[in-house]
């Protein structure tokens, strides 16, 4: 077999580069505004439809591994199809598992929502701040004015759900960057009169709800007429609110949190509340976190929200929890995999002291908080782990964590 070199990802992701222009006249850069960009152009390209092909899974995982080079460092290494040494944190990406992903499952798996991971893991930054809204603006206003907005698929009955799901997503990420607003609302508002249509219409508003439409969402979480499944794309479709917005129905928004007893949406709920970044909202989650009388199930929704927003804040009260006897050992294992996502340091020490009591999964979860983390001596607190653990599976694991870190 020919042996692949870094030139060959290099030409791959230039023809994807030459693909989005000839079709779209786009221009793409190895850059994170032309990954959210390009989510778009995926599913227009497509139609919405999946696909398991090989040189489009080529085209877009050679354009991520080289945004990733780009944004955070680390060189191709082209036998394993993989990009190592990514950022502070010197992790190894697959882009084209990332480019699979995003073909074989669509929105639910959109590039710009993996590279955020990647962001995360590799340099504990997040990608959002790195877009250009202008940039966003101009690419989206001139695909709409040549006839690529896709709402019209939106309404194909004959269509899958999946291309009709994604045809709305779409809908929604463009309509939040166009100018003529008028016009978006008037079209929103067929779709909310429709009653086939509103679950699609929820779809859109994940990424562009006004606030003419905040009572009918109301209206569908609040009502008996509706599913569940049209009830978590209408708390979803509090994610496309405004941050001022949001804070507007913030005591609606909380209120959710604890009314709702169907444990998928009282988990969509979290993660709304985990997109509100503000010093009231952290106080709050911490206090009802802390809070007795808050159940475990609606802790472990508001463990959703710590998870998103990532903050600092967060450490003593999962530190908290996590010391506490009366908590269960579920609960412990959902606080290990929320640590992991936080920036944290020396708190490792108060979790090593009951190492030796974990479990295999939960010993597994410390050494990627080591791993992750802002912690200065990692690498010895690795090597004293290695000489006192038995379990072989385990000892295998902190060597690889190790061998991370030194490469």
């Amino acid at each position: 077999m020919e042996k692949i070199m870094k030139e060959d990802f290099d030409k791959l992701n230039n023809d994807f580069f030459y693909v989005a222009k000839r079709k779209f006249n786009v221009d793409l850069y190895n850059d994170i505004t032309s990954v959210y960009i390009s989510d778009v152009l995926i599913s227009l390209y497509f139609e919405g439809q999946r696909t398991n092909s090989n040189i489009a899974i080529s085209l877009v995982g050679s354009f991520v591994g080289n945004t990733v080079i780009k944004e955070w460092g680390g060189q191709w290494a082209p036998n394993s199809f993989s990009v190592k040494g990514v950022g502070l944190n010197k992790i190894v990406v697959n882009p084209f598992s990332i480019s699979h992903q995003r073909l074989t499952k669509g929105v639910n798996k959109t590039l710009f929502n993996q590279l955020q991971s990647v962001g995360i893991k590799a340099n504990n930054e997040d990608i959002n701040l790195k877009l250009d809204e202008n940039r966003l603006r101009e690419v989206f206003n001139k695909l709409f004015e040549d006839g690529w907005w896709p709402i019209s698929k939106i309404y194909k009955k004959n269509y899958p759900n999946y291309v009709r799901y994604e045809m709305a997503y779409i809908v929604g990420v463009m309509a939040k960057y166009l100018k003529d607003k008028d016009y978006v609302k008037q079209k929103f508002s067929e779709l909310l009169e429709d009653k086939d249509m509103i679950y699609y219409a929820c779809v859109v508003f994940q990424n562009c709800l006004f606030p003419d439409f905040w009572d009918k969402i109301k209206e569908i979480i609040e009502g008996k007429d509706y599913s569940n499944s049209v009830k978590a794309q209408a708390i979803n479709a509090l994610l496309g609110l405004s941050n001022d917005d949001k804070l507007k129905i913030l005591d609606f928004i909380y209120g959710l949190i604890f009314k709702i007893h169907n444990p998928v949406l009282k988990l969509y709920a979290g993660n709304l509340i985990g997109t509100i970044n503000s010093e009231d909202n952290i106080r709050w989650i911490n206090e009802k976190l802390l809070d007795n009388n808050t159940d475990e199930l609606t802790k472990l929704a508001l463990l959703v929200s710590v998870q998103i927003l990532r903050k600092k804040e967060f450490n003593k009260t999962l530190l908290s929890l996590f010391f506490d006897n009366n908590i269960s050992n579920s609960f412990k294992d959902e606080i290990i995999k929320t640590l992991h996502l936080l920036p944290i340091s020396d708190e490792i020490y108060q979790i090593r002291d009951h190492y030796d009591k974990f479990d295999m999964k939960n010993k597994i979860g410390f050494i990627n908080i080591v791993l992750f983390s802002d912690f200065k001596n990692k690498k010895e607190l690795l090597k004293d782990l290695l000489n006192h653990e038995n379990d072989s599976f385990v000892k295998g694991y902190i060597l690889s964590a190790i061998d991370n870190i030194s490469s």
